[in-house]
């Protein structure tokens, strides 16, 4: 999908950074522009005498942005570093970066090319066992991201004015910035920001369940999902673009890789889950309270960030059409708790 936020580079800039990464004496041979994502602009670049890599490409620091997108791009990289250092979950592995903006004004970096193929392109190959045996893969491996702990709460960026010692004023504060958004670009919403925020705030008692910061992707449908088959059988490659990782609730997870499904009723998912965590999830009322609260973030996430970013067609009307039914449902389900 084309937005906004996607920059353009001619065949020398990539040459250009290319030599600053891997050396003056690296050539592309070839680059082909990669448009499944919808906020940074990303390059599959093949090198002479090298590996495969991807060059993903952030807005310029004065793109019109939503606040927690700002400096995104190095939360991903910090995701992608963290996970890889602390855990054994697969991540595609960062080759260079540079975050001066003295080259091309924006933030950049190369990775690894992976293998594989989304699990959202790949479903319809798959048997329902491949299937389930995946799904469990990955509830093992975001039982693992578990392990990662920050010192405070809310996004890694300072910028965001969302950093916080407790969940509830780091959550609080993650929507009261993503409304006044909404209404800084004027996205139309169901209810006005003000009552929106009013339902988020009545049900942040329950937030406070939640007593370390954990590093939580929050994106992990699947088309950030990778799979490749190693000897015929399909496991998970790597988890992909985190960028929108927060310290935070790790079951808030649940809210992306159930996207607009119940969770409670992914039952490989969560046998995976359980045995990373040695524990089952056991969905009580206040849990439920709380997948609720993330589940509208989210939502308001995807209605109000198309604006900013100059989404149009009817693929993108007919997507915003149904989270704004999805965010209706929501948030009617946070008055029915209040």
């Amino acid at each position: 999908m084309r937005s906004r936020t996607k920059v353009t580079l001619r065949r020398e800039e990539l040459e250009s950074l290319v030599h600053h990464a891997f050396g003056s004496r690296s050539r592309v041979r070839s680059s082909e522009e990669l448009t499944d994502g919808m906020f940074n602009a990303a390059y599959a670049l093949v090198l002479e005498g090298q590996a495969p890599v991807v060059l993903k490409v952030a807005p310029p620091p004065d793109q019109p942005l939503l606040t927690y997108e700002r400096d995104l791009m190095r939360t991903e990289v910090e995701f992608y570093e963290r996970v890889a250092k602390e855990t054994t979950c697969p991540v595609p592995r960062v080759l260079a970066h540079d975050f001066s903006r003295s080259r091309i004004g924006s933030d950049y970096f190369f990775m690894e090319r992976l293998r594989g193929a989304p699990l959202e392109k790949m479903k319809k190959e798959l048997t329902s066992e491949e299937r389930a045996r995946l799904q469990a893969e990955l509830g093992e491996l975001v039982g693992r991201l578990g392990a990662i702990r920050g010192r405070v709460f809310g996004y890694p960026q300072p910028g965001t004015g969302t950093q916080a010692a407790t969940w509830r004023e780091a959550f609080l504060a993650m929507v009261s910035r993503l409304l006044q958004d909404a209404e800084r670009f004027e996205v139309r919403l169901p209810l006005p920001t003000g009552e929106i925020l009013a339902l988020f705030q009545a049900g942040a008692r329950v937030l406070e369940q939640v007593k370390e910061p954990v590093l939580t992707h929050f994106d992990l449908w699947d088309g950030n999902v990778f799979v490749h088959r190693v000897e015929g059988v399909p496991r998970i490659e790597a988890l992909i673009d985190g960028e929108r990782a927060f310290w935070g609730d790790p079951i808030a997870e649940l809210v992306s890789t159930a996207l607009f499904r119940d969770a409670e009723q992914e039952q490989d998912f969560l046998r995976g889950y359980q045995t990373a965590t040695g524990t089952p999830l056991v969905f009580t009322e206040e849990v439920r309270h709380r997948l609720n609260l993330y589940r509208a973030y989210l939502c308001l996430i995807m209605v109000i960030e198309g604006v900013p970013r100059g989404y149009s067609g009817l693929k993108y009307m007919a997507i915003r059409k149904y989270c704004q039914f999805k965010l209706r449902s929501e948030l009617k389900q946070l008055h029915l708790r209040c």
